[in-house]
């Protein structure tokens, strides 16, 4: 099949005429891009798995060269499950990471009139089976100059399992799965409980796997997420408050380097790495083929309820204050419920109202819901611990068109089955949106007044389009987990998360994913963002950090924000496992030295 280029043809000639300044990856118009024999070389050498990228959503173009496995229909249907894009070699969660090149009618980015392409997808896929495989493309592809990007499930909401003319390693099929309770500890004279696990399983089969041998792991709240880009950016779910982050949990991990090394890494050999894979930035030291995870008892029950601030439609502006009052009220109590055991997330979001005498919306109130639960204990035990919160909360309903409510608490006997009350809907992914995030503790909730902490709230809670909403994600997943992991299991996670409570995602910017120039797009959003968010973020918490996997990955500080004191390590480690910068992510560590154009697809450095 032929490499159409011509989505790109004019960042070629901006590489081309800028030689002495700039050094790119290699791409299909370059004198060393491999020919079409050399892949099939490849192809051969590693037993057969390399796949030249077809576009699933082709099949809804009448003029593609390329040959879909599916109708269209098929690929409208289920475009926007996370599950179908993880099945598809090329294919990714949220289309315009890469250049929205080849989507679907009804997706978000689709411009009619416009044709199929691979443009911002890897030109090769290889769907790995063992790390001696995937050893011999990635020293193949580094040594000829050539990218290398990795997906497991392509679930990433910054787009970081995919790039231009890239090799891609799909780990989906890595999926061995066994588990212990006596496996060695490397350095010590103790035996783990633990799962062994290939990278290329998600969590939902990993939480079934446990749940057989009466354990739990440490997971995310969607099952649909795989492991590698989870645990790589730290990865936070409902029981990181009480064992820490997934990067915690990890005793060994098997990598593969860009230089074709097959590595063990764990206490007792190549700590350096380990110390980098636990939490020091998904997709940049090597492909993780294995993991060893400490394992956790299994909850005997798991008991909720859920607090609500409901904002009517013509609330007065006394109101809308109020719903402020009572949302500032619940931030400031959750680090204290924490520290309890509770553990949980929300979801607020702003609407405008209008004043008596004018019609013109000029006031923000917030609506929410937050569910709230603890493990192992009784539905009057959880009453009790949330009653006190929701009557301060109630004291600033006292008005019309405001109500705070809080729910009888509710028994789930099982963990698994509360997945279901967490995840009613099949996992779902291309929604439009840059987000913002913050970690937050104690100085920066209960120990600010309620006036403080409102503010804070109502301003990070913008909007770029006056009278459209915000929302924020609320989750509990820092506090004593986190805070408490021992330092011997600890690694190059941001260290930031050891003092974190909650951690605060919000929305707000307007993006236009049909632009053609999506990298222009993108970077004016980021910069309203970097106004209007970060700023907001950096005033409220001077000195804490932003989770990596859920943040806006074109931050001016995302040195500090999304690494901190552990930055300068991992730089080191990311020249000795991957000295060809072969992995690049925005925002990884190291891509400071490099620009890549969504546009173009061109990946260049400074020399």
């Amino acid at each position: 099949m032929r490499v159409d280029v011509t989505l790109f043809a004019s960042a070629l000639a901006f590489c081309t005429t800028s030689a002495a300044e700039l050094f790119c990856k290699n791409h299909p118009s370059s004198t060393h891009w491999p020919s079409a024999g050399e892949w099939d070389a490849l192809n051969h050498t590693v037993g057969g798995g390399l796949i030249r990228s077809t576009p699933v959503a082709s099949s809804c173009y009448k003029d593609s060269n390329f040959a879909s496995a599916f109708s269209c229909k098929n690929v409208t249907e289920s475009w926007f499950l996370s599950e179908f894009h993880a099945l598809q070699p090329e294919s990714i969660g949220y289309s315009y990471w890469a250049n929205n090149s080849c989507v679907p009618p009804n997706d978000h980015g689709y411009r009619s009139g416009q044709s199929c392409k691979i443009g911002g997808l890897p030109q090769y896929v290889l769907e790995a089976t063992s790390a001696a495989q995937i050893s011999t493309a990635m020293k193949w592809a580094s040594s000829r100059n050539i990218r290398i990007v990795i997906k497991g499930t392509g679930h990433d909401l910054n787009g970081r399992s995919s790039g231009a003319y890239s090799l891609s390693i799909w780990t989906h099929r890595l999926r061995d799965m066994s588990f212990q309770s006596d496996w060695p500890h490397p350095s010590k004279s103790i035996t783990e409980h633990v799962a062994v696990v290939g990278s290329g399983n998600n969590w939902g089969d990993v939480l079934q796997g446990a749940y057989s041998v009466g354990r739990t792991v440490v997971s995310g709240q969607d099952p649909t997420v795989g492991l590698g880009g989870f645990i790589g950016g730290g990865g936070h779910g409902p029981l990181s408050s009480h064992h820490g982050l997934a990067a915690d949990q990890v005793l060994q991990a098997t990598v593969v380097t860009t230089d074709g090394r097959i590595l063990v890494a764990n206490p007792a050999l190549n700590q350096d790495l380990l110390w980098a894979i636990r939490g020091g930035g998904p997709g940049l030291y090597g492909v993780v083929v294995e993991y060893v995870l400490r394992t956790h008892p299994y909850p005997k029950n798991v008991v909720w309820s859920s607090i609500s601030i409901d904002l009517a439609e013509n609330a007065t502006v006394e109101a809308a204050t109020a719903s402020w009052k009572a949302m500032a009220a619940l931030v400031r109590s959750l680090p204290g419920l924490m520290d309890l055991g509770i553990t949980g997330n929300g979801f607020a979001s702003t609407s405008t109202i209008s004043t008596r005498d004018s019609q013109s919306s000029v006031q923000r109130g917030v609506g929410l819901r937050i569910t709230l639960f603890g493990y192992n204990t009784t539905t009057l035990a959880l009453k009790s611990l949330l009653e006190p919160t929701s009557r301060r909360m109630m004291t600033y309903a006292d008005v019309e068109g405001l109500k705070v409510t809080m729910a009888e608490p509710k028994v789930e006997s099982d963990y698994l089955t509360f997945f279901d009350v967490l995840n009613p809907n099949p996992s779902a992914c291309s929604d439009i949106s840059l987000v913002s995030s913050r970690l937050l503790g104690h100085s920066q909730l209960t120990d600010l007044s309620l006036a403080d902490v409102q503010t804070h709230l109502y301003t990070i809670m913008n909007s770029q389009v006056e009278g459209e909403p915000s929302n924020m994600i609320i989750g509990l997943q820092g506090g004593p987990g986190p805070r408490d992991v021992s330092h011997d299991m600890r690694g190059g996670l941001n260290p930031a998360w050891r003092q974190a409570y909650l951690h605060l995602l919000s929305t707000g910017v307007k993006l236009n994913v049909t632009n053609p120039n999506i990298q222009g797009e993108l970077r004016v959003a980021a910069e309203w963002i970097e106004e209007h968010k970060e700023a907001v973020w950096r005033k409220w918490a001077p000195g804490s950090g932003s989770y990596i996997n859920e943040a806006n990955p074109f931050n001016g500080n995302f040195k500090e924000d999304f690494y901190g004191a552990s930055y300068d390590r991992l730089v080191e480690i990311k020249q000795e496992y991957d000295p060809t910068d072969s992995l690049y992510v925005l925002s990884g560590v190291g891509s400071d030295k490099w620009q890549y154009d969504l546009n173009s697809g061109m990946l260049c450095a400074e020399t």
